[in-house]
């Protein structure tokens, strides 16, 4: 585990859906005495179950309720490695 007393840390994470993980992993970095704590999401669910008050500093780009995958994130366990974002239909 890198020491974060006394740094700036940014929290990179791939998707902001609810927001329970990220939440959770602020909080920690936080507590390990960080001096400054910001949070990045590739994609950002658009959606009304976020974690009340918990905002990400830095979105790349705003997407459907559905589900997600491409850039790393996969389907099923398929498709993490296509060079796009897709969207499962409804």
């Amino acid at each position: 585990r890198p020491a974060v007393t006394g740094q700036t840390v940014l929290v990179v994470d791939d998707i902001f859906d609810e927001g329970d993980t990220l939440q959770a992993i602020l909080a920690a970095v936080r507590r390990q005495g960080a001096a400054a704590v910001y949070s990045a999401a590739l994609v950002n669910k658009r959606h009304n179950r976020k974690v009340p008050g918990l905002t990400v500093d830095f979105i790349g780009l705003d997407a459907p309720d559905r589900y997600v995958f491409g850039c790393g994130m996969d389907y099923k366990e398929y498709w993490r490695n296509l060079p796009a974002i897709y969207a499962a239909r409804d």
